[in-house]
């Protein structure tokens, strides 16, 4: 604008930093604690996948794999372009209203996307720890009832309230408040669960909550995790304002019949069972995930 003078920048006579700063102290490796009863995560410490795109991918847990993949390699570095096959599925898909080719995007998707089922499985460990807290919340409910847990959790003036206002009341604690995209993914999740559960069981009656029921409440909450971190990587020009809401719907639930399709009958009877062993529920719902992705890529 004209007023700005020619400067030379720092030399040695004019350092960037002035000398009358004291210097910082040096870093100091923070000393490794162990890791108490509500600390997580609860499973083995790897590092977290690389991501190209910004993602949040400050989670270090990883899943509990099959006795034959213990002590494997750590994972190549992806690369850049690993979602330009899928993108490519998922856009032709939206724009010719043919969804036919869905299913092998999804296939591609976790394949070659996320790196296979061990990768993905670490990638989706935030939404994975907030279904092990929604698999507690619901353990709970059926071991104590469902006005000691929800006064435990300090709600308890919902106790009577209808299932839909109950289970909402639930999303801070089951997925937590923080601004990381992978926990917003999570949140929308979990409300897509609440409308998809509220809708396919309308006689669910909390105070009576069965483990059929709560199995299933899980795998809901699991498949819609993995479609919406899909639609996060692949399907953005479905997330901006300018898309149709409605063929937004429509593209997400034909993932989710999809998703449904390909894992439900290998996940339901798995997370069914790890409620039984609530110590070790994060540690089951991270190695389940594994289950999931890896039915995906071997469905025909």
């Amino acid at each position: 604008m004209g007023t700005s003078a020619n400067r030379r920048g720092p030399k040695p006579s004019i350092p960037l930093i002035p000398d009358w700063i004291e210097p910082l102290p040096p870093e100091v490796e923070p000393a490794t604690e162990p890791v108490g009863p509500q600390q997580e995560p609860t499973g083995p410490v790897e590092e977290p996948s690389p991501t190209d795109d910004g993602v949040d991918s400050d989670e270090t847990t990883s899943p509990t794999q099959p006795a034959d993949e213990e002590g494997a390699q750590p994972a190549v570095p992806l690369p850049a372009n690993r979602f330009n096959t899928s993108q490519r599925g998922f856009q032709k898909a939206v724009k010719t209203n043919n969804f036919s080719g869905l299913r092998r995007t999804v296939k591609n998707y976790v394949a070659q996307g996320l790196g296979g089922a061990r990768t993905g499985a670490r990638r989706l460990s935030r939404s994975g720890r907030a279904v092990a807290s929604f698999g507690a919340v619901l353990g709970d409910i059926r071991q104590q009832g469902l006005a000691a847990t929800l006064t435990r959790l300090n709600l308890g003036q919902l106790v009577g309230q209808p299932v839909v206002t109950v289970l909402s009341a639930l999303m801070t604690h089951v997925c937590g408040a923080s601004a990381l995209l992978d926990d917003a993914i999570t949140r929308e999740a979990y409300a897509d669960t609440i409308t998809r559960v509220v809708a396919d069981m309308p006689d669910l009656d909390l105070e009576h909550l069965t483990e059929a029921q709560a199995g299933e409440m899980l795998a809901v909450f699991l498949e819609q995790s993995i479609v919406l971190r899909l639609i996060c990587d692949i399907g953005r020009s479905q997330t901006v304002a300018t898309a149709n809401p409605t063929d937004s719907l429509r593209v997400q639930q034909e993932l989710y019949q999809i998703v449904n399709g390909m894992v439900h009958s290998s996940i339901l009877p798995e997370l069914t069972q790890s409620m039984a062993d609530p110590a070790n529920l994060n540690r089951e719902i991270q190695r389940i995930y594994f289950v999931a992705l890896n039915a995906i890529t071997t469905a025909n």
